[in-house]
């Protein structure tokens, strides 16, 4: 934005004129090599000429003086153009950075929610692997009971047998064991900070 002539060139309603307003002859003949006499562009030019014919000379005269202010008018134009260029392009900078922004922030926000939701699952895995943990030590005390009844369905002979109260006093004595193994392991677990106890 800073060079004019590249501003200038932005401007394609100008252009469009511009090569509109050139004849297609003109431009044929220039493609080919031919000025506007017919002459050939490459041909040597004679340092002795004719001498100008007046007429000719004041057509050309006044054909340079028109196109001297004309410049002077297109460049005053140019430069409106230029500057109403620059507007529009500083417009669209403007909703473009805005755009930029806003995409930026709905990422951020985006990543926010992401690492949100991963520390929810994380917690969540967490206390799945606490509750894993508590019915773990939970069937090792079970699994102590079962022991006893399987010592208890063996068929040989234990005096203990004989006795009708020994089958409760096992079953106290086996549940009061199994409840002192699960309150060592909870508290064995809260030692190591295994579970928030």
């Amino acid at each position: 934005m800073d060079d004019d002539g590249d501003m200038a060139e932005m401007y394609l309603t100008e252009k469009k004129k511009r090569i509109e307003s050139s004849s297609p002859f003109c431009v044929q003949q220039s493609v080919l090599g031919f000025n506007s006499n017919g002459v050939s562009a490459s041909a040597p030019v004679s340092p002795v000429a004719s001498p100008p014919n007046p007429r000719k000379l004041e057509a050309n005269m006044s054909f340079s003086r028109s196109r001297h202010e004309s410049s002077v008018k297109s460049s005053e134009t140019s430069m409106e153009n230029i500057d109403e260029l620059e507007m529009l392009l500083e417009a669209y900078f403007v909703v473009i950075d805005s755009t930029l922004n806003k995409l930026t922030t709905m990422k951020e926000y985006i990543d926010d929610t992401e690492d949100f939701i991963n520390i929810q699952l994380d917690n969540v895995r967490n206390q799945l692997i606490q509750f894993e943990l508590l019915l773990t030590t939970a069937t090792f005390v079970v699994a102590i009971f079962g022991v006893v009844a399987g010592v208890f369905g063996m068929n040989f002979a234990v005096p203990l047998f004989d006795e009708p109260e020994a089958f409760e006093w096992v079953l106290i004595i086996t549940a009061a064991c199994c409840v002192l193994i699960f309150c060592a392991f909870l508290l064995f677990f809260k030692y190591k900070r295994l579970m928030p106890l």
